[in-house]
């Protein structure tokens, strides 16, 4: 399945690969969920696995939950016209509520979500320009939206989420539908809010059910240019450098896959990865410079299957697939 919204740096197109890398994993964690491309994008399987993923971003995660477990509520709050008012009005009511909060709610129980807030969540995503999400003057004072600078996309006779769901011209289904379907993919995956080193303890990493034994992890730390909430932390730290030095000291046996951009986290290389180089994101995106596609690496881990020294390119499986 693709996901049901544009995102940063999304790994859909790069989702066959990993799992050629990957395999059947009993265990699966995405530290960095995000749009949960590369988890949708997983070849069918028999039985249970152990799946796992976790933001910090608490709209974007209740997303996730609301459409676990509601998703017909979640559609009805969804869909519709793209209206301006309509898009400022719900993306100020939903950035007044991003709080410490409202990440602690998430925290504190594994099954919160709100349903209305999760539709409007995606009907902003959908309808507008770029990224909404980045610091903004979008305020509610005294009950009327003050400064509201962004725009809603208003061009292609109003996209909205009507427009922009991939699923819409396949046989009449609706945003219901593929929703249901979701949630059906969505069900017993974990989805967890809090920082990324919560997932990567062993008491995550090592549960499993079913597939070829082994547990994997999928790294990719959002970029800089997002409008994220992890670009660095509280004390400066680059999340990416966090990552990268905890790659270094991940259990042997654990399959890992880590995205960055050129050379920085060819550090890896000495201690046994490799790099494949290409375009490894696509499909819907915000990105403003189209060469970074071509920026980005995937740095696998010793324990990934088919992992050699040299360095390969991200075209030589789909070069394989093609003569195959």
């Amino acid at each position: 399945m693709k996901p049901p919204f544009p995102y940063f740096g999304g790994k859909h197109r790069a989702a066959s690969i990993v799992w050629s890398a990957l395999g059947d994993p009993s265990g699966y964690v995405e530290p960095f969920a995000g749009s949960a491309a590369v988890l949708l994008a997983r070849p069918a399987f028999d039985g249970r696995r152990v799946e796992t993923i976790n933001d910090l971003d608490g709209w974007l995660v209740n997303m996730w939950r609301a459409i676990q477990h509601a998703p017909e509520m979640v559609a009805r709050h969804a869909t519709g016209p793209v209206v301006e008012i309509d898009y400022h009005a719900r993306l100020a009511w939903l950035q007044e509520r991003r709080s410490d909060g409202l990440v602690s709610w998430l925290e504190g129980d594994p099954e919160a979500f709100d349903a209305k807030a999760a539709g409007w969540w995606l009907y902003v995503t959908a309808c507008g320009i770029g990224d909404p999400w980045g610091r903004g003057p979008w305020r509610i004072i005294d009950g009327r939206l003050q400064d509201t600078r962004a725009l809603p996309h208003l061009g292609d006779a109003g996209r909205g989420v009507n427009r922009a769901l991939p699923h819409l011209g396949d046989a009449g289904k609706g945003v219901e539908q593929y929703l249901i379907r979701l949630s059906q993919r969505l069900h017993r995956v974990r989805i967890t809010c809090g920082s990324w080193a919560r997932v990567v303890k062993p008491s995550v990493v090592r549960a499993g059910a079913g597939g070829d034994g082994s547990r994997a992890i999928f790294l990719d730390p959002p970029y800089a240019t997002s409008g994220d909430l992890y670009a660095a932390t509280s004390d400066g730290t680059d999340v990416a450098v966090e990552v990268r030095d905890w790659c270094v000291t991940a259990p042997a046996d654990l399959r890992v896959i880590l995205c960055g951009y050129d050379d920085e986290h060819d550090s890896l290389l000495d201690v046994g990865w490799v790099k494949r180089e290409g375009k490894s994101g696509g499909g819907a995106g915000y990105s403003t410079n189209a060469a970074n596609g071509r920026r980005e690496r995937l740095w696998l881990s010793p324990s990934c299957i088919g992992v050699t020294s040299r360095q390969s390119s991200i075209f030589d499986h789909i070069d394989d697939e093609v003569s195959a």
